[in-house]
C-alpha cells in the first residue's frame, strides 16, 4: 500500500474546490455584491482553511515527510501571495492605493500578471507532486529495500521543479502575449488596407464635437478582439476624440445591461454624456473564421463604423428621389412602347449607401413635384427619366434651387435629354450620342460594342471626387454615357460656378452613326464632359442672412448609380455600385458635408494581396521560440540536478 503524507486525503481536493469557488464568484457573479460575498467567502474560507492543516501537519511530522509537507506547503502559501495580489486589482484594492486613472492602469496590468505567475508558479508544481506521490511509494515497494521517505522526497524535489519549469514557461508566455499588445506596432500590408480606418472616418470622429467612447464586449484573447482593438486603436490615434474600453459582459453586467448586451461580439459607440447621450451597436461573430467569410461585418468594419459614426455625429436627413417619369429608380413608370429600348437596371445598392449615409429615402412623384418639392428635403435625386417631365415639375425644380436647394441629375442616351428650363439656370445641356473609345475601354464580349464601356482617369480636385481620383486603380468604367455641354445662362443675377469633375479620356468620341469606329470626317476625339459640379450665388435665409446658394451635380451616365454584378480576385461575386466611392463623395458635398469625403475601407470590393512570412516568423520566435528556451532550460537544469545527485549516493555507498 502506498504511503500518503501527513495531511488527509482529502486535503488537496478541498483546496481545489476552494479556488474553483473563487473563481465562479469572481468570475461568474462580479455583478452581483451579495452572491460574490457568498461564493468568493465560501472559496477563500476552504483555501485557508486547507493551509492551515497542512501547516499544523507540517510541524507534526519529521524527517523527509517533514521536507514533503513543507514543499507542499510552500505552494498553498504562494497561491495565497497570489490571491492577495489579485485582491489589490479589484476596486476595492485599486481605491486602497490612491493612484491616478493612467496610474491604476498600469498598476492594475503589472498585478495582474504578477498575481498571475505567483499562481501558475504555485500550482503547477503542487499539482504534479500530489499526481506522483503514490506513484513513487508503489515504485519503491516494487523494487524492495529503498528508503521509503527518501525516495518521496526525491521524487517530490524532481518533480517540483520540473513543474516550476513548465509553469515558469507557460508564464512567460503569457507575459511574451501582454508586451506585445502594449507595443502593439501594426503595419498593414495588405492591399485595401482592411485593419485600418479610412480618411472618411477619421474625419467624422475628428469633426465631432463630444468625445466618442467606443465599449468592446468580447472574450479574452478572442482574435476578433483583437483586430477590432487594433482597428479602434487607429482611429483612437488618428482623431484624439475617442476612447476605447475592454469589457467583460458578466463581470460588467450592469454597463451590458445599460446597453441591452446579451452576447460577446459587441460593439457599442457611445456620444455625449446623461439626457444627451446617444449609443449605436454593431454585432460581429467571435470566431474569427465566421467573422471573415462573405460580406460579415469584420470584412467591411470601416464601412460598418462610418455608418454608425454618421448616426451618431448628426440627425437623420431626407433625400427624396424622383419616380413615375420612368428613371432608374422606378423601373415600373416605363411606358411599355419604350420596354424593350430602354435596359432595367436596378438601384439597391445606391438607396442602401443613402441609408448608410444617414438619409432617409423617400420616393418624390408628380402629384407631389407639380406643387413643390417638401420643404424638409436636403437633397433631391433624378436618376434618368424616360419620360419628359411636365414643365410644371421642372419649375418646382427650379424654385427649389432658388432657395439654396441640392440637386442630383443623372442622364443616359436612350432616355430623357431634357433639362428643361434648368439647362438656362444651370448652363448645361445633355448631348445624348453614346461616347465610344476604341482605345481605353474594358473588354467584355469581345465585339465592338465593348467600346462603348469606355475608360476614364480623368477626375479634377474636387470634393465630389475625392475617394475616386485617390482610389487603388484611378480607373471609372463609363457604360453607355452621353456628354454635357455649355449652354447659354438665361437667368438674372450672378452666374453660377461651374466645375466639370469627370472628363473622358482623349480617344473618346461621340459615335453619331453608332458604328462603333471612329469617322474622322464627322466625328471628334477630345476629353468630353462627363460630369459637372454647379453653385449658386449666396441666397438670402428666413433669419435675412446670406447663406450659400444652390448646389447641383449633373452626370452624363446615369450607370454610375446603377447595381454590378462583380468578381473579384478569390471568386467571390458581389453587387456593387459601378462607380465606387462617387455616390458617397457626391452626396456629401451636396449635403454641405464635404469635410468628411475619404475612402471608406471595404475589403469586399477587392482581394488582399499581401504575404505573411515575416509576421510568421516573428510570430513563431516570440510566441513559441521563446518559451521553448526557458522550459528546456529548466528540464536540463533538473536533469543535471540529478545527476549530481546519482553521483552523491554513489560516492556514499
Amino acid at each position: 500500500m502506498a504511503m500518503r503524507t501527513a495531511s488527509p486525503w482529502w486535503a488537496s481536493h478541498v483546496f481545489g474546490l476552494g479556488l474553483l469557488l473563487l473563481f465562479v464568484g469572481e468570475r461568474l457573479f462580479g455583478h452581483s455584491p451579495g452572491v460574490r460575498m457568498v461564493v468568493s467567502g465560501l472559496g477563500l474560507l476552504l483555501v485557508l482553511g486547507v493551509t492551515g492543516i497542512r501547516g499544523w501537519t507540517t510541524m507534526a511530522t519529521t524527517g523527509a515527510r517533514r521536507r514533503v509537507e513543507r514543499t507542499l506547503l510552500v505552494c498553498q502559501l504562494g497561491v495565497l501571495v497570489g490571491l492577495v495580489l489579485y485582491a489589490f486589482t479589484t476596486k476595492w484594492g485599486m481605491s486602497q492605493l490612491h493612484l491616478t486613472e493612467k496610474g491604476e492602469a498600469k498598476a492594475d496590468t503589472v498585478l495582474t500578471v504578477l498575481w498571475s505567475i505567483v499562481v501558475l508558479g504555485s500550482l503547477v508544481p503542487m499539482f504534479m507532486i500530489e499526481m506522483s506521490l503514490g506513484l513513487a511509494l508503489r515504485t519503491a515497494f516494487e523494487i524492495g529495500g529503498a528508503d521509503e521517505e527518501g525516495i518521496e522526497y526525491f521524487r517530490v524535489r524532481e518533480i517540483g521543479w520540473s513543474g516550476l519549469s513548465v509553469a515558469l514557461a507557460a508564464a512567460f508566455l503569457m507575459v511574451t502575449c501582454n508586451v506585445g499588445s502594449q507595443r502593439n506596432v501594426q503595419r498593414d500590408v495588405s492591399y485595401f488596407k482592411t485593419s485600418a480606418p479610412g480618411d472618411s472616418t477619421k474625419k467624422i470622429v475628428a469633426a465631432s464635437q463630444d468625445p466618442i467612447k467606443v465599449l468592446l464586449f468580447f472574450p479574452d484573447a478572442n482574435e476578433v478582439r483583437e483586430q477590432v482593438k487594433s482597428y479602434f486603436e487607429a482611429l483612437a490615434s488618428a482623431s484624439g476624440h475617442l476612447t476605447i474600453e475592454a469589457h467583460d459582459r458578466f463581470v460588467d453586467a450592469e454597463l451590458a445591461g445599460k446597453y441591452k448586451v446579451t452576447k460577446d461580439g459587441v460593439i457599442v459607440l457611445v456620444k455625449g454624456t446623461g439626457d444627451k447621450e446617444k449609443s449605436q451597436t454593431i454585432e460581429l461573430d467571435t470566431d474569427i473564421e465566421k467573422a471573415r467569410k462573405g460580406a460579415s461585418k469584420l470584412r467591411n468594419l470601416d464601412r460598418e463604423v462610418n455608418t454608425i459614426l454618421m448616426k451618431l455625429v448628426r440627425e437623420k436627413r431626407k433625400a427624396y428621389v424622383m419616380t413615375g417619369h420612368g428613371e432608374i429608380t422606378s423601373p415600373d413608370s416605363v411606358p411599355p412602347e419604350l420596354k424593350g429600348k430602354v435596359p432595367e437596371r436596378r438601384t439597391t445598392v445606391f438607396k442602401k449607401r443613402l441609408a448608410d449615409l444617414n438619409y432617409e429615402v423617400k420616393d418624390l412623384g408628380l402629384i407631389d413635384l407639380a406643387k413643390d418639392v417638401p420643404e424638409d428635403a436636403t437633397v433631391v435625386i433624378m436618376l434618368a427619366p424616360t419620360v419628359p417631365l411636365l414643365p410644371a415639375e421642372w419649375a418646382a425644380l427650379s424654385r427649389y434651387l432658388d432657395k439654396g436647394g441640392r440637386l442630383l441629375l443623372a442622364f443616359d442616351p436612350k432616355a430623357d435629354p431634357s433639362l428643361g428650363e434648368l439647362e438656362g439656370k444651370l448652363g448645361l445641356k445633355f448631348n445624348p450620342l453614346p461616347l465610344t473609345d476604341d482605345q481605353a475601354y474594358l473588354p467584355q464580349r469581345g465585339t465592338p460594342a465593348d467600346r462603348r464601356f469606355a475608360i476614364t482617369t480623368q477626375f479634377s480636385a474636387h470634393a465630389s471626387t475625392t475617394s475616386l481620383s485617390r482610389s487603388v486603380d484611378k480607373g471609372l468604367v463609363l457604360i453607355e454615357s452621353g456628354a454635357l455641354e455649355d449652354s447659354p445662362f438665361t437667368t438674372k443675377g450672378e452666374a453660377p460656378k461651374k466645375t466639370v469633375t469627370i472628363r473622358s479620356m482623349d480617344s473618346a468620341f461621340l459615335d453619331a452613326n453608332e458604328n462603333f469606329t471612329f469617322d474622322a470626317a464627322s466625328e471628334k476625339r477630345q476629353r468630353w464632359n462627363i460630369a459637372e459640379a454647379v453653385e449658386g450665388p449666396k441666397v438670402k435665409g428666413p433669419d435675412g442672412k446670406d447663406r450659400d446658394g444652390f448646389r447641383a451635380l449633373v452626370f452624363a451616365d446615369a450607370d454610375l448609380f446603377a447595381d454590378a454584378l462583380v468578381s473579384n480576385g478569390l471568386g467571390r461575386a458581389a453587387v456593387v455600385l459601378v462607380s465606387g466611392p462617387l455616390l458617397d463623395d457626391s452626396i456629401r458635398w451636396l449635403g454641405g458635408e464635404e469635410v468628411f469625403s475619404g475612402e471608406v475601407v471595404s475589403e469586399d470590393d477587392k482581394p488582399i494581396q499581401h504575404t505573411k512570412n515575416q509576421d510568421a516568423v516573428w510570430f513563431t520566435l516570440t510566441i513559441i521560440g521563446a518559451p521553448l528556451l526557458v522550459l528546456t532550460l529548466g528540464l536540463v537544469g533538473t536533469w543535471a540536478r540529478r545527476r549530481r545527485g546519482k553521483k552523491a549516493v554513489e560516492v556514499k555507498s
